[in-house]
């Protein structure tokens, strides 16, 4: 049970409780309405004025009681049942006998009493069922169910304590089911039918559970809010508990950008944290070191960026052990997003005291970061490499590899074999996977020799020697059909899992698979597979050493071997760390201390030396791109 008793005292008890007694005093065959002009509310007669009388002693009683007072009217219940058994008030008590038995916990009591009212039952006294049995079933742990019985009651319960029950129990259980956006609607709803004295309670019990709610939800509630209009008062308005619940996540994370946005869009409501806030807010510009952070910059715009984002963040959380016990990393990231793109997400982690950066999960994002370090004089790693231009400055450090290159590689080789033409699946092939709809991109085909793209099932033109004849996407069904105008004898696997997933099932048998990097599924016999120092990994046997023991390392968290992202965020946290990890212990604002801690990280990162998943160098070896030989090794025996 809740500690928060929110069923606790109601202002009207009495009129509450009075009102399941009375429901039937209007003229016989009239309609009585609910107010608002809602249903017509069922009348509940009984023959006995002495039954009315005595249920009414007990049910105002039941209305303003605690917990520990409702249970103790169990045997009272139960006597009038006794006393009055053939009585139309025997449903109302049974209601409450089911109330009683859901205090106690007994859920499989309730609902089943509350099943058997609502058969029995209409108006008030089926409401009352239907709200506990929403209630015993989100309390069973079916909080789905819960919800589908719960919501269609919602601001339609006349009685007040019923209703505080349910708006308790329906927000609960969208909570359950992780319907946030209904939950923080449902929030709303319960704060502004509170009573007046009960309305601190809920506030306590709404500002808990918001904790649990994503960040993300919590700021489109906020950007909803303000649409909304000016707050009339803040102690019935959920927004001014977001905005507390978002003050208190700024401070905690030194999150400058949404500090900026909370004083455009809440500040009014931000009481005694507005100054905190302002101040984070107002930190956007201030250099700040501490000891000893890394930057990550992610991208959740796109599927395909998402998906990178993701596999990068479980590879630098790895790098940096913060997995492991007594981990001295601090790890703070950012997902650009908003106005401000690359440059705003990437300031309001300097204002963090990120000492260096990693970033990049595409040509354009790690440009950005790259004109950023320069500007800046701040280290960043980079997981996919720059446009050329862009590789300039002491700051600039790339640690990823252009995928096509693994394209490249695996049409030579099957070339070699005589597996030609070769065609491409996925990887950006017929349009950039992952793109927004409408986005113009060049055919990731185009980076291999003698490309041309095709259409599934259309003519190509002829290949050139060792190049790519045909290019499919991977956004439909693969149709082998495609294959067969061409002679495809080779089929290299650019796209993500899924993608090669999908190819491999339909590929006829006398086509040689060749997987690129993205591809990160577990490889068939015969086929080839793009490497990059000891990457793609298999599971370590045991007793092995080196490589093989950190990717033990890596097994006992994860169901799979990393994939090339994984493995590329796994590299950039190992040396992030060993940019960091010599710093003073302290932090810094001072400009000059600052200055001189990023150029000491960007020294100690240009000369680490580490055993690395991506390659077979130990570090940049005073260069500023990680130096790489992409191969392919072949996989058991031939298909």
């Amino acid at each position: 049970m809740n500690p928060i008793n929110t069923f606790g005292r109601i202002s009207a008890a009495f009129s509450a409780a009075a009102a399941l007694l009375a429901l039937g005093v209007a003229t016989a065959g009239a309609g009585c309405g609910a107010p608002g002009g809602g249903a017509p509310v069922s009348q509940t007669l009984s023959r006995s004025p002495a039954a009315q009388a005595e249920l009414h002693r007990i049910l105002t009683r039941f209305a303003s009681g605690a917990r520990a007072e409702r249970i103790a009217l169990e045997p009272e219940l139960v006597a009038f049942r006794e006393r009055y058994p053939g009585d139309d008030l025997i449903r109302v008590a049974d209601a409450h006998l089911a109330w009683i038995a859901l205090e106690q916990g007994d859920v499989r009591r309730a609902e089943a009493l509350s099943a058997e009212i609502e058969a029995r039952g209409r108006g008030a006294t089926e409401d009352i069922a239907r709200v506990l049995r929403g209630a015993a079933l989100r309390r069973a742990g079916k909080p789905k169910p819960a919800f589908g019985v719960l919501r269609p009651l919602v601001s339609k319960v006349i009685d007040s304590y019923v209703r505080s029950l349910l708006n308790e129990e329906v927000t609960s259980a969208a909570m359950e089911a992780g319907a946030w956006t209904q939950a923080l609607e449902l929030m709303g709803v319960w704060l502004r039918e509170a009573g007046d004295d009960e309305r601190a309670a809920v506030r306590a019990q709404i500002g808990t559970l918001l904790r649990k709610v994503p960040i993300e939800h919590l700021v489109i509630a906020l950007r909803a809010g303000q649409a909304a209009g000016e707050v009339v008062d803040p102690e019935v308005d959920l927004r001014s508990l977001v905005a507390e619940r978002l003050a208190i996540v700024a401070r905690e994370r030194r999150d400058v950008a949404l500090a900026k946005e909370l004083l455009d869009r809440a500040g009014p409501l931000l009481g005694r944290q507005g100054d905190a806030v302002f101040e984070i807010a107002a930190g956007a510009g201030t250099a700040r070191v501490e000891p000893p952070t890394v930057g990550l910059l992610l991208s959740t715009r796109t599927p395909e960026s998402r998906r990178r984002s993701v596999e990068v963040a479980a590879g630098v959380a790895h790098g940096l052990g913060l997995l492991r016990p007594g981990s001295d990393a601090r790890l703070v990231s950012r997902d650009v997003g908003g106005e401000g793109g690359v440059e705003e997400a990437l300031s309001s982690l300097t204002a963090e005291g990120a000492a260096v950066l990693i970033a990049g999960s595409n040509r354009e994002q790690a440009t950005a970061a790259a004109k950023f370090a320069r500007a800046n004089e701040i280290p960043v790693l980079l997981v996919h490499p720059p446009e050329p231009a862009a590789l300039d400055g002491a700051f600039v450090f790339v640690v990823g590899e252009e995928p096509a290159r693994s394209i490249e590689v695996l049409a030579a080789a099957l070339a070699e074999r005589g597996a030609r033409p070769v065609a491409l699946v996925g990887g950006g092939a017929g349009g950039q996977q992952g793109a927004p709809a409408g986005a113009a991109a060049p055919s990731a085909a185009a980076a291999a020799p003698g490309a041309a793209a095709a259409a599934p099932g259309a003519a190509s033109a002829p290949p050139a020697e060792g190049g790519v004849a045909l290019a499919l996407p991977c956004d439909g069904t693969f149709d082998p059909r495609a294959l067969r105008p061409l002679g495809i004898r080779g089929l290299i696997l650019a796209g993500d899992a899924p993608c090669a997933e999908q190819a491999i099932r339909a590929a006829p048998r006398s086509v040689t698979i060749a997987l690129g990097f993205e591809a990160a599924i577990s490889p068939p016999p015969g086929s080839l597979v793009a490497t990059a120092g000891p990457f793609p990994f298999a599971a370590p046997p045991p007793g092995a050493s080196g490589a093989a023991t950190a990717l033990g390392a890596w097994l006992a968290i994860h169901p799979a071997p990393p994939s090339f992202w994984a493995a590329l965020g796994r590299d950039a946290g190992v040396l992030a760390w060993a940019g960091v990890q010599k710093l003073p212990k302290t932090g810094t604002e001072d400009p000059a201390e600052v200055k001189a801690r990023r150029l000491a990280a960007a020294s100690s990162l240009s000369s680490a030396r580490a055993e690395l998943w991506t390659t077979s160098a130990t570090g940049f070896g005073g260069k500023r791109v990680l130096s790489r030989e992409v191969g392919y090794r072949e996989i058991g025996k031939a298909r």
